[in-house]
């Protein structure tokens, strides 16, 4: 990573957690419980993440500590506590996910808003040497995700984002399509059967070693909703790594899912500037991503979307 990007991320991520919110986490895990390495764990920017390695018991364990410590991002109210429950719905799904170890949602003993959990095998992989083969696996684990039980009012509602976008983003090159696609989102959501949704399910919160996945993380905003939600959601961050035809591939493995193209345009509204924040696709690993190159393939996928709602 170049100094530019490392500058570009907001301090309160790349700040290492104080020596307070690591005696909380020494207390969760045990009694004897020691703290012996952290370091910054990239490709997140709207809570800092650190892998913890903690000696306890004679061995040493990687936990994973979330804590919502922007000043310039408040977390919403109950996130911590749905992030947990949804970890806790997850233990008896046939899907490595990360465990929950202890929560304070009110920052009570922390810095910040936190939550302590297992840390699981594996990275994730946004520029992968075979994308055919990575898109069949992501559509695949979607599935797995989908297929867990309903999680009725243990989890909130899926609801849209980009309610406050009036007028289409000026760094657009296709306003006409991004008026067009305003409107559509600002209108009813259509009636999908909903169930388990991960609700951000892109190619970052999926975990691969050895060429498999490995877990799925980040079930911050889990919630009941569409299987299209996290289709969409997929679909968009994949047109921004690889083009809309790598987006149609991986619709097409997934399979039919009802109201797709409303959703499409939904996350594409809800996204913001995905452009203007460059620095989170760098930090990632995709250091060849130019602010051009996403508006290009943003601009896309709008027009796309748009016209399939409307034919």
């Amino acid at each position: 990573m170049n100094d530019d990007t490392v500058r570009a991320v907001p301090v309160e991520l790349r700040h290492l957690p104080p020596a307070p919110t690591l005696g909380w986490v020494e207390r969760a895990v045990g009694p004897g419980a020691r703290v012996v390495q952290v370091r910054r764990l990239r490709n997140a920017w709207g809570s800092a993440m650190h892998e913890v390695r903690v000696e306890h018991g004679g061995t040493e364990e990687a936990f994973v500590l979330r804590r919502w410590a922007r000043r310039d991002l408040t977390p919403d109210d109950g996130i911590v506590e749905n992030e947990a429950r949804a970890l806790q719905l997850l233990e008896r799904v046939d899907l490595e996910t990360p465990w929950l170890v202890a929560s304070d949602p009110d920052a009570d003993e922390c810095d910040a808003p936190a939550l302590l959990m297992t840390r699981l095998r594996g990275r994730d992989v946004l520029g992968p040497a075979h994308v055919d083969a990575w898109i069949d696996d992501l559509a695949s684990t979607m599935h797995v995700v989908h297929a867990a039980p309903d999680p009725g009012s243990e989890l909130g509602p899926f609801f849209a984002y980009g309610d406050d976008r009036t007028k289409p983003p000026p760094w657009s090159r296709q306003p006409g399509p991004w008026e067009r696609a305003i409107e559509i989102a600002h209108g009813p959501a259509p009636d999908a059967a909903a169930g388990f949704c991960h609700r951000d399910f892109w190619p970052g919160n999926v975990l691969w070693s050895r060429g498999k996945v490995s877990g799925v993380v980040d079930w911050t905003n889990a919630c009941r909703g569409p299987a299209a939600v996290d289709v969409a959601h997929c679909r968009l961050n994949v047109a921004l790594l690889f083009g809309q035809d790598a987006a149609r591939t991986l619709a097409e493995r997934y399979g039919p899912v009802a109201d797709l193209a409303w959703f499409d345009v939904s996350n594409a509204v809800g996204m913001g500037n995905p452009a203007g924040a460059l620095w989170r696709w760098h930090d990632a690993g995709r250091r060849d991503l130019t602010s051009a190159l996403i508006i290009e393939r943003i601009d896309t996928f709008v027009a796309d979307a748009v016209e399939r709602v409307d034919q």
